[in-house]
């Protein structure tokens, strides 16, 4: 296996873990800053809304420079950023320290799936993306909760835990990775052309809309286990363990599901799946006492986490044939609307702790995911009634010819 990749990988790894660590360590953050825990969680949307606005941006106006030094310096600002975080006194300051780390990871990972392709022949670059985003996919399983567990110790052990991840992939990337790969990057207008197109604004809404509802629960996932179940400190790190290793095998099999059944009824069960599991968490928390809720919740956020990624894989496969002539453009844009969907779960987990109660988290996030599923079946309607127009005027255009 080329070494490259797992470097590249080894930096979405380290992503991927100080995007989401901090929903394993809210509580602690907000006990050490004197702020209450929906406020925390300001945290994690203000790191979503500077990925998705910096990464089109940023990428585009970085897109001539050569890739290893683009890899290399988002990779550094990522790294510095987190040890900005960990040491850090001020929640302000620690809000800054987000919105750098999403600056850095906004430019890498776009820049590591395009050098992936680059470093591959045509035949193997699906699975050399796959290899990379697959470092995001284990930092659920071993990343997120390694950080929840050192943050016992502190909260600042865990960005620091991040900043090692990251240290590590930069130094093998200096070292390994190539200088001279192919540059270049779509402009912004030729991103905003793509996203203007219909079918693909719907899918677009889907991501952000289905975003919302998984993170309207998973920003708030450890005070939610805690009031309800009884779960913190090492048993929440093993739950999200759990979490971690649903999301891994619902990755795999949703694209296989995928490719079997096709995008649209993958996705449309996904979708179905996501909705039941949020409300049957919010109904454990409510019905269920914590001595009997620690055993059901746990199993039921493994397959709500299983069911999110089992939809990516068909998200990104819809939108590749929405968009074959821009392909890279539809999946960076699809980036941005995840990153939206992440800021707005946060931002309505919120208001839902704020004005309600954090048993009603699941149930919100549950009407997010069915107004997700509308998009869905609006787009997929949108799309026969198209293909019998086409239909249509083929036929009126042979009718005279054949007479």
């Amino acid at each position: 296996m080329d070494i490259r990749l797992l470097l590249l990988a080894g930096g979405a790894f380290a992503i991927g873990t100080g995007s989401l660590v901090i929903t394993g360590i809210l509580p602690n953050l907000a006990a050490a800053f004197g702020v209450s825990v929906d406020t925390a969680g300001l945290l994690i949307s203000i790191f979503a809304i500077a990925y998705a606005i910096g990464s089109p941006v940023l990428s585009t106006l970085f897109g001539n420079l050569d890739r290893k030094l683009v890899l290399v310096g988002s990779l550094t600002v990522f790294t510095l950023a987190n040890l900005l975080a960990a040491f850090t006194s001020d929640f302000a300051w620690l809000m800054l320290a987000r919105i750098v780390m999403a600056l850095g990871s906004g430019v890498f990972m776009p820049a590591a799936n395009a050098v992936a392709v680059a470093l591959v022949p045509p035949e193997r670059r699906a699975r050399a993306i796959a290899l990379v985003t697959g470092g995001m996919t284990v930092s659920l399983i071993l990343g997120v909760p390694l950080g929840t567990a050192v943050a016992t110790l502190g909260w600042h052990f865990a960005f620091l835990v991040v900043a090692l991840f990251g240290a590590l992939a930069l130094a093998g990337l200096v070292v390994k990775m190539p200088a001279g790969l192919p540059r270049g990057a779509n402009t912004l207008a030729e991103r905003l052309q793509v996203a203007r197109r219909g079918d693909v604004l719907l899918a677009l809404g889907t991501t952000a809309l289905w975003t919302t509802g998984a993170f309207t629960l998973y920003t708030y996932v450890a005070p939610f286990l805690s009031a309800h179940a009884g779960i913190s400190g090492h048993w929440l790190s093993a739950t999200l363990v759990l979490t971690g290793i649903g999301s891994a095998l619902g990755n795999q099999l949703g694209g296989q599901a995928s490719d079997r059944f096709g995008p649209v009824p993958t996705l449309t069960l996904v979708l179905t799946l996501l909705a039941a599991s949020l409300a049957a968490a919010s109904l454990v928390a409510v019905t269920l006492p914590p001595a009997m809720a620690i055993f059901v919740l746990p199993v039921i956020l493994m397959i709500w986490s299983g069911a999110g990624w089992a939809g990516h894989p068909s998200q990104m496969s819809r939108l590749a044939s929405m968009a074959p002539d821009a392909v890279v453009v539809a999946l960076s844009l699809n980036a941005s609307a995840l990153y939206i969907g992440i800021a707005a779960g946060a931002a309505l987990g919120q208001q839902v702790l704020r004005h309600g109660a954090s048993w009603e988290l699941g149930f919100v996030g549950a009407a997010c995911e069915l107004g997700a599923l509308g998009l869905l079946l609006i787009a997929t309607q949108r799309r026969k009634a198209a293909a019998r127009e086409a239909a249509r005027v083929s036929e009126v255009a042979v009718a005279p010819s054949v007479r």
